[in-house]
């Protein structure tokens, strides 16, 4: 297994061996940033042999992660980009236009707890139907660190999300259909 070193994502490995073991078709990403998340997802693909493809969008605020050639670079060094088309796009224009099916979905745009309940109205039913999200954030530790507040953790339990790293600024979260997966990787 080989990825990219983040430094703070220290779930980068849980991140991996999820695609690992789900062999999701279709991955759907928002916030790719400087393509971290996004190289681990599609190591998991290679290594693996998964006949995957990963969807990744972000909006490319220049200011923050840097441009998309910057991140498409990244992709390139990594020997990766046959498993990735990169977008712009934001989330909500996402909704807007009618959320595409997928298998495996990472989130990652500055969570809130705003922004994770939008996330799961919009695809509660392919959590249902088997689809997985994995995102950034949901630990207690977390919402003391959230850009927008946090909140995070108080909707835990309405979502029926698994925190899958410990109580840590950093944490990493998922929401899935506990009937047909019993995810552990803490």
């Amino acid at each position: 297994m080989s990825y990219p070193d983040h430094g703070k994502y220290e779930w980068l490995p849980i991140l991996y061996d999820m695609v690992s073991e789900l062999k999701p078709k279709k991955i759907v990403e928002f916030g790719p940033g400087s393509g971290c998340t996004t190289i681990a997802m599609a190591k998991a693909l290679d290594e693996n042999n998964i006949d995957g493809h990963i969807k990744s969008y972000d909006i490319w605020d220049d200011k923050y992660w840097g441009s998309r050639g910057v991140t498409q670079a990244e992709y390139d060094a990594w020997s990766v980009s046959n498993y990735i088309t990169l977008e712009q796009l934001d989330f909500y224009s996402w909704v807007k236009n009618g959320c595409e099916n997928f298998d495996f979905l990472y989130f990652d745009i500055n969570n809130t707890a705003e922004k994770i309940e939008n996330l799961y109205d919009v695809v509660k039913n392919q959590i249902k139907n088997g689809s997985v999200v994995f995102f950034e954030g949901g630990s207690k530790e977390r919402d003391l660190h959230g850009h927008n507040g946090g909140g995070m953790y108080e909707i835990k339990d309405k979502l029926g999300y698994k925190i899958l790293t410990g109580n840590v600024k950093y944490s990493a979260s998922a929401i899935y259909n506990t009937e047909i997966y019993n995810l552990d990787f803490s």
